[in-house]
């Protein structure tokens, strides 16, 4: 028989048990944590990918309220993409000349930029028409999640 284990009976010996478990359950946590895939921040994804994320956090009645808003958007929502890809079209055209004009680049850079600003406006348009008749809870439950992030 080993002479070198004590008794789990003594404080001792179950405190350094209880210490070696909790010190086992935090570096699975750490290691978790480290080496999960990271995530995309939720505003990178596009405007139907972003409903679908906020949707999938809703009680089903608040997430069919949530759709119907931005299918009264949609239209509006696929203009400005498709201005703000045109705008993009537009500075890759200057950039792949020969002789870039800065200048002109710029400029097409920065419209490009106000068109997909536009496009951000009208999904915060959407979230906003949509928040009042939302439910409480699932307000509560989606600020919830969000906070928890």
């Amino acid at each position: 028989m080993m002479r070198g284990w004590v008794s789990l009976r003594s404080p001792q010996a179950a405190l350094l048990l209880a210490s070696l478990c909790l010190n086992a359950l935090m570096g699975g946590y750490i290691a978790k944590q480290w080496f999960r895939a990271p995530s995309l921040p939720i505003a990178t994804a596009n405007p139907p990918r972003l409903i679908q994320l906020v949707a999938n956090r809703l009680p089903s009645a608040d997430a069919e309220t949530l759709w119907r808003v931005y299918r009264g958007k949609e239209h509006a929502l696929r203009e400005s993409q498709a201005e703000y890809e045109q705008a993009l079209r537009g500075a890759g055209r200057l950039l792949a000349q020969p002789d870039v004009d800065v200048v002109a680049l710029r400029r097409a850079v920065m419209e490009a930029r106000d068109k997909r600003i536009k496009i951000g406006d009208v999904v915060i348009e959407t979230f906003l028409d949509a928040v009042p008749a939302l439910s409480r809870s699932g307000r509560q439950d989606l600020v919830g999640r969000l906070r928890d992030r």
